[in-house]
């Protein structure tokens, strides 16, 4: 079955730190976050996605792991060989926690790609996040975002805005603000709509690219809608049927391509298991630098088992400006005489950026 494409694609997953895998597992090229994603329904958490065409064969999956504390650990998306009926591992997701940050590190195969970090409020609320390119030149993280995200909530913490801009690297500024998706809701505060568009450079303004419906079907039902804005017109562009249990899991997803489709072009069953213990916690390993901004010296606190190890210094264009052997699980590190600027700190696979004034 050929995967559906739409104008609603580019606008909602352009963004995506893995838009191959993304309209991959979905042929409507859309999971809506507000549905799927809800966090805290109860003690079971997602463990295995499976996606099937029409006929019943399969053709990806993806697979979760969670740490101690019921949070995301791995996510794996797997594609069916059909030379030999094997699952392949097409892309990986790793996830670390760090007080209020959550970071997201994507490998395809054994390379990463990006780096999301994402900050909340004291509320748990997103606030913003920050996408960091993988550089095969310099075999390390950009030092400068490509992309950065902005949430906006309502009183009852609920998203009302979601705004998107990209980094220009030529000015080393962030570009104005050219995606913008808007969250309507019902009386009793459930997701009815989300409003995709696009800034109108010439005309200064926002325009209508997509939006995308929610409505209860019936208790255990729920249907996602998408529409493509073009020539003034909405145009309906597929639906998407989320099928919950009593606890209310989502449990099979159905793919239309047409609102009149008796039969799905494709679905998904989910399958879960409780979040108590199904994992070890993953050690957030981190590096610490204080004061940051720097002056002329840092603090450097790193986990014991680093201490021996070399620190690297790499200004913004990825030159080495400074490597010194970690001698202890904290130190000094003398940074006078480098230039100001934005520098990534390395040690091993672990980094981090800091700022000399």
């Amino acid at each position: 079955m050929k995967l559906k494409f739409s104008l609603l694609l580019f606008v909602a997953l352009a963004w995506s730190l893995n838009m191959e895998a993304q309209t991959a597992r979905n042929p409507l090229n859309f999971e809506p976050a507000r549905v799927t994603l809800q966090k805290g329904l109860s003690s079971w958490k997602l463990s295995e996605e499976i996606f099937y065409r029409s006929d019943g064969t399969p053709f990806e999956k993806r697979n979760f792991l969670y740490d101690a504390n019921g949070r995301k650990a791995v996510e794996w998306t797997l594609r069916l060989n059909g030379a030999d009926q094997s699952w392949q591992t097409s892309t990986k997701s790793e996830y670390r926690y760090f007080g209020d940050k959550e970071v997201v590190m994507n490998r395809s195969g054994a390379r990463y790609t990006s780096r999301t970090e994402v900050v909340t409020d004291t509320e748990g609320r997103t606030l913003y996040s920050l996408t960091y390119p993988w550089s095969s030149d310099a075999d390390d993280w950009s030092v400068s975002p490509s992309l950065r995200s902005e949430w906006k909530h309502d009183a009852n913490g609920s998203i009302t805005t979601c705004l998107k801009q990209k980094f220009n690297r030529t000015t080393s500024e962030w570009d104005d603000f050219d995606v913008r998706i808007l969250y309507t809701y019902n009386d009793a505060g459930a997701l009815t709509e989300e409003l995709f568009q696009i800034l109108n450079v010439e005309q200064g303004q926002w325009t209508d690219r997509g939006k995308y419906t929610y409505t209860r079907i019936d208790e255990l039902q729920k249907a996602a809608l998408s529409y493509v804005y073009a020539s003034g017109n909405w145009v309906f562009d597929g639906k998407t049927i989320y099928i919950y249990d009593k606890e209310g899991k989502i449990v099979r997803c159905e793919y239309y391509k047409n609102d009149t489709d008796k039969t799905p072009d494709a679905y998904s069953i989910n399958t879960y298991t409780e979040s108590a213990g199904v994992e070890e916690e993953v050690e957030s390993k981190v590096i610490a630098v204080f004061p940051n901004p720097v002056v002329s010296t840092f603090e450097l606190t790193v986990p014991n088992e680093y201490a021996g190890k070399t620190m690297y210094l790499f200004d913004a264009w990825g030159k080495q400006s400074k490597a010194v052997q970690v001698t202890g699980q904290t130190m000094q590190v003398d940074v006078a005489g480098l230039p100001g600027g934005v520098y990534l700190l390395k040690i091993g696979e672990l980094s981090k950026k800091i700022v000399l004034k």
